[in-house]
């Protein structure tokens, strides 16, 4: 993805920050006796200046409730520490512009940490395994830095305070960036995000440390070129950060997945660790301290799907959240994961939660889950799965319609995504492990019903269980699970997997809301209950762009032939018909149904190339007889000649992002290659007397295009044909210019041919 580039001219509104007020009251008492017990971070009131509180750049400070009772403060560390590792996460709680577009409710990452002092600083020192090269190159690496706060008379009164050295977190580097949005690559540099104020609010102890967020505000100065009038773009954004300092530790018996010993990625991958003197590289798997055994997982699910649930009393809600988290006991076995309704005092940006998070904003139409895990060894530390009420209304509008569903998914149709900047943090930045986008109106779901496949009966029960296949597909990504997108090769309504894409209906009537059988066989797997890998049918996200059958909602054991070929063609004809004056139909084929089949003529077997031609030109075809179409539906070969012509620039010239999943141009070979060709010559000399002047030409381009012999004697024998036809046109007409257009057309596409 391209280096962002913001609007000229444009200024974001600042956040009105949830930070707090000035405090005039002295350390409580508590702090004395928590450096006498050797805690190691103990928070220092603070008092602010009046400088402190001062409104920067449109910034309004308001008091906020926090879990110490303090409203600003300083944090000691205890000597002793200094020496000792820590996990250092960051959390991005709250993000303005944008919230969940700009990066909030992610996790940005996991360190590993040392701390030392030196010249009035507390440096933060990356300190996790697989840096070192070799024994003589063993880098050290700072993260950040924070300011020792030498004189703060508060502080050097109370007993025990030799024991321990007090900083400004809120002072640190605070190198934030900004990168162009939600899905910017892990390469992209990010610009460089100049930090106006920080405020420090909600430290929490822990039973390994401690939790505190940092609200900051600020901006990016995308400076103009020198050839471009006008004032510097500023980019302003606010946020809450929330960061963890926790003890290092490795779970009991935690045993490490070698993420190389698969034939198949199967699993997501911890970064790989490099083998000291060896230059080899570690690989593991992630995953959870999962075991016989062992005490459940305890995820909380967001008490605001209890709020919600009170205005749809029909559905239950919460326990079809509660079912997608612990559906995944049965696949171990034993009670691996525990779930509760949160409490108003629990956050999603707790460290030490496994919040399952309800937005209500449905304009980031997506679900996704992130983690944050121990990067050294993969395990899983936490994890966080968001969730917003697009996809209850989407349920209800699918399986349970209401009065006002027309209008909400007609809403929909018309919302646009959201693509914003987002925030990151020194090298922190999020990585959701999925995100999966609601269908919403006009797409493969609406089509469906075109095709006259209807979801099952019992309305509220679908919609709970529609609601529990999203959860228990985002759960398996923090299990470790990547998508598995060959899951629906299997007769109707059977699916192995729910790491599939699935259309709404398929996933209801498959049963979805379960873990299938590659789910048990590749958990199974990675969590040493088995030495067997998967026996079904797999692929994943990579796999997208080079093979057909590797296809996000798709569906049947043959999805060309029983899916993506029949609804392609079934809209198609609607379209021919004029049955379609809102575009919906066009828009679907567009969208779905012409880059799932021409996915099979871009990268298929001989054979399914062939196949894929075939429902793609079946209702195109040269010489059939459309005299019938045209009395009943006029302009019914105006619209196939134009459709056509669409179809062959989609095929061969359009742009690749336009083109589907697969991008390459077709390299045509056997049956498909004398289809196609024998089409396109028919195309060119108009053998059924439907085709319009901008298809032949197009046609003309293709078979210039596919570089091989037959193609080259095809418009040899069309060029032939038209030059035989030619005297019959009446002179200075605008048939007989076409036609000499059209003949020399071809001339410069011979002479020469090959490239």
């Amino acid at each position: 993805m391209s280096k962002i580039r913001f609007a000229r001219h444009l200024v974001f509104p600042v956040l009105v920050a949830a930070v707090g007020c000035a405090s005039e009251s002295s350390p409580q008492s508590n702090d004395s006796e928590a450096l006498q017990q050797g805690q190691a971070f103990v928070p220092i009131s603070r008092t602010l200046a009046s400088a402190d509180t001062t409104s920067v750049t449109g910034l309004k400070l308001q008091s906020v409730p926090n879990g110490s009772g303090k409203e600003s403060f300083y944090l000691a560390i205890n000597k002793k520490e200094l020496n000792r590792r820590y996990f250092l996460s960051a959390y991005m709680k709250q993000a303005y512009p944008g919230s969940v577009g700009a990066g909030a409710a992610s996790s940005l990452g996991t360190r590993v940490v040392t701390f030392r002092e030196q010249n009035g600083k507390l440096f933060v020192f990356d300190a996790q395994d697989g840096r070192a090269s070799s024994d003589t190159f063993d880098p050290s690496l700072i993260i950040e830095a924070y300011p020792v706060v030498d004189h703060y008379a508060p502080f050097l009164g109370l007993s025990g305070h030799d024991d321990y050295l007090l900083f400004d977190p809120a002072a640190g580097l605070n190198r934030f960036g900004v990168v162009s949005d939600f899905y910017a690559s892990s390469t992209e540099t990010p610009l460089h995000f100049q930090v106006d104020l920080s405020y420090l609010q909600n430290f929490r102890r822990i039973n390994d440390g401690t939790t505190f967020e940092q609200v900051f505000t600020g901006a990016v100065n995308d400076t103009l070129q020198a050839d471009q009038p006008g004032p510097a773009n500023w980019y302003t954004a606010s946020g809450t950060l929330g960061i963890a300092l926790r003890r290092y530790a490795e779970g009991e018996g935690f045993q490490p997945f070698d993420a190389n010993s698969t034939s198949r990625e199967y699993y997501f991958r911890a970064d790989p660790l490099l083998e000291k003197n060896t230059g080899e590289t570690l690989s593991r798997a992630i995953k959870w301290n999962i075991h016989p055994g062992m005490k459940p997982i305890k995820w909380v699910i967001s008490d605001q799907f209890a709020e919600v649930a009170k205005q749809y009393p029909k559905y239950d809600i919460v326990g079809a959240i509660k079912a997608g988290i612990e559906n995944w006991n049965a696949v171990f076995g034993f009670k691996a994961f525990e779930a509760s309704v949160a409490t108003p005092q629990d956050s999603y940006a707790d460290d030490d939660k496994n919040y399952f998070i309800y937005d209500g904003d449905p304009t980031y139409g997506y679900a996704f889950a992130n983690w944050r895990l121990n990067p050294n060894s993969g395990e899983i530390r936490g994890a966080s799965v968001y969730f917003n009420a697009i996809w209850l209304q989407g349920a209800i509008d699918e399986f349970d319609p209401q009065p006002d569903s027309a209008s909400r998914a007609a809403a929909r149709a018309s919302q646009t995504r959201p693509h914003v900047p987002q925030i990151t943090w020194g090298q922190f930045r999020s990585k959701p492990l999925c995100t999966l986008w609601e269908p919403g109106a006009g797409s493969a779901r609406d089509a469906l019903r075109a095709e006259g496949v209807q979801p099952a009966a019992d309305g509220a029960r679908n919609v709970e269980k529609f609601l529990t296949h999203v959860a228990v597909h985002e759960v398996g990504h923090t299990l470790g699970l990547r998508h598995n997108f060959k899951g629906s090769l299997l007769p109707l309504p059977q699916q192995s997997s729910v790491m599939e894409y699935i259309l709404d209906p398929d996933a209801v009537a498959g049963g979805r809301d379960l873990p299938g059988p590659y789910d048990y066989d590749a958990i199974r797997l990675l969590y040493g209950l088995s030495t067997s890998e998967p026996s079904q049918a797999f692929c994943t996200d990579d796999d997208t762009t080079v093979d057909p059958d590797c296809a996000t909602f798709d569906r049947s054991d043959d999805p060309l032939g029983k899916y993506w070929g029949p609804a392609y063609n079934t809209l198609l004809g609607r379209v021919l018909r004029n049955e379609d004056p809102e575009g919906a139909y066009l828009r679907s084929i567009n969208r779905f149904y012409l880059g799932g089949a021409a996915g099979f003529l871009r990268a298929g077997t001989p054979v399914e190339q062939a196949r894929g031609w075939s429902q793609l030109d079946q209702l195109l075809a040269v010489g059939v007889d459309h005299t019938a179409d045209n009395s009943k539906y006029p302009g019914y070969t105006d619209r196939l000649s134009a459709f056509q012509n669409y179809l062959l620039n989609r095929l061969f010239f359009d742009p690749e992002n336009v083109r589907g999943d697969i991008t390459n141009d077709p390299v045509l070979t056997g049956d498909a290659l004398a289809a196609v060709i024998t089409s396109l010559k028919g195309v060119i000399v108009n053998s059924d007397g439907y085709r319009a002047w901008a298809t032949r030409r197009t046609s003309v381009d293709v078979l210039k295009k596919l570089q091989v012999q037959p193609a080259y004697d095809a418009l040899l024998a069309s060029r032939a044909s038209l030059a035989a036809s030619r005297p019959s046109l009446p002179a200075g007409s605008s048939e007989a210019a076409l036609a000499d257009d059209l003949i020399a057309r071809i001339d410069n596409a011979t002479h020469p041919y090959y490239k």
